[in-house]
């Protein structure tokens, strides 16, 4: 009965998604579409060093892309050429800032024994502009990377989600 009554809930749902689709389309493309890059942190297992992703839309605009990372105001890292430059000596050996696919810059920093928390911000330039974003992180609360890795994708934990439920709600007991 719970089954059915479930599959008439998603039934009904979808129905009511579809009817209205056309007028929530550009309201859920403004509410829901980022307006910078977005930033995933980690820690790498054996070193761990602190990983901060930065995914951002891939455009076809000339220069670039290419990524810098602050921490606070500091300039610790970039992907712009000759920008190493301006980053300090002892920040160069902590850091690497590399973009490993062509919308997904990745910083990895090698924290001291007693590093405070700090404010990583990931700016993104693309042709003429620029767009960042920060978050506040301490190294002693981040989870390691390959531990959580699997939700940043969309597609995987979804899929194994909906192949687990039969068997949690007892479906396919002999």
């Amino acid at each position: 009965m719970e089954l059915h009554l479930l599959v008439a809930v998603c039934l009904l749902f979808g129905r009511i998604m579809n009817t209205h689709q056309t007028h929530m389309s550009s309201l859920y493309t403004y509410l829901f579409t980022p307006r910078g890059p977005q930033m995933f942190t980690c820690l790498t297992y054996l070193e761990r060093n602190v990983r901060v992703d930065c995914e951002f839309l891939a455009t076809d605009l000339v220069p670039g892309p290419y990524c810098e990372y602050r921490q606070d105001s500091r300039l610790v890292g970039s992907t712009y050429p000759n920008a190493v430059i301006y980053v300090s000596t002892e920040d160069r050996r902590r850091s690497n800032v590399s973009l490993v696919a062509p919308n997904l810059c990745r910083l990895t920093w090698a924290p001291m024994a007693d590093e405070k928390p700090y404010t990583y911000t990931c700016r993104v330039y693309q042709g003429n502009s620029w767009k960042e974003n920060s978050m506040a992180v301490h190294h002693r609360h981040l989870l390691i990377c390959s531990a959580i890795s699997v939700l940043f994708k969309p597609a995987p934990w979804v899929l194994s989600l909906v192949m687990s439920l039969p068997v949690a709600l007892g479906l396919l007991n002999p």
